[in-house]
């Protein structure tokens, strides 16, 4: 039962993700470039591990996100000599879990997103995202279904080339449903995760 419904989901991201990525990721073209209201700037493979608790014991998701960068400069000119950058991202996400039961997550978050380079080969950054999910995991402490989250986190990226780079992160992830449904008491996981990404 759960199958068809993750492969409708699949789909929906991916369609939602295909909307929002502008023609000028697909080519070169000046004329798509300066049509674009964003443009898209990183596209980054994610994978990591979550800790948390519930009452039924620890709560262990694997993160598994897709993480698209759109620049937003041309919306503040002030930025545009600054040596940082500042994206609006867009996160698509399915997460298996395998404690304290196997369970899933998925759904899709967007935020924003500041990278400063500390090195030619280092750069730093900061984001912070929120968006709607739907677990199945059942707990005495909060309600599955529908529901939000937020996080909040920090990374940096090593360059292997002028366009691509490793990088390492940490988030914090609350979730609730806004006491749309009882319990509602939230989950709160800690994340380590790692990343490639390409920069366009």
């Amino acid at each position: 039962m759960m199958l068809p419904r993750l492969k409708q989901f699949i789909f929906l991201l991916t369609a939602v993700a295909m909307f929002f990525v502008p023609p000028s990721a697909f080519g070169d073209s000046a004329e798509s470039d300066s049509q674009a209201p964003f443009k898209l700037t990183e596209s980054t493979i994610i994978v990591g591990y979550g800790s948390g608790s519930i009452a039924e014991g620890s709560y262990e998701p694997v993160a598994l996100i897709w993480h698209f960068g759109f620049d937003v400069r041309r919306f503040f000119p002030q930025l545009e000599n600054h040596r940082g950058t500042l994206s609006v991202c867009l996160e698509p996400k399915i997460n298996p879990v395998f404690n304290p039961e196997t369970d899933l997550e998925f759904g899709i978050g967007a935020g924003l997103k500041y990278r400063y380079p500390v090195t030619k080969k280092v750069s730093a950054y900061v984001f912070g995202a929120v968006g709607p999910h739907f677990i199945t995991v059942k707990t005495k402490d909060q309600a599955n279904g529908f529901i939000f989250f937020d996080d909040i986190g920090a990374g940096c990226s090593f360059f292997l080339t002028e366009r691509s780079a490793l990088s390492l992160e940490y988030r914090f992830r609350h979730m609730s449903n806004v006491s749309i449904k009882e319990p509602n008491g939230g989950l709160d996981v800690h994340i380590g995760a790692i990343g490639y990404s390409l920069f366009f």
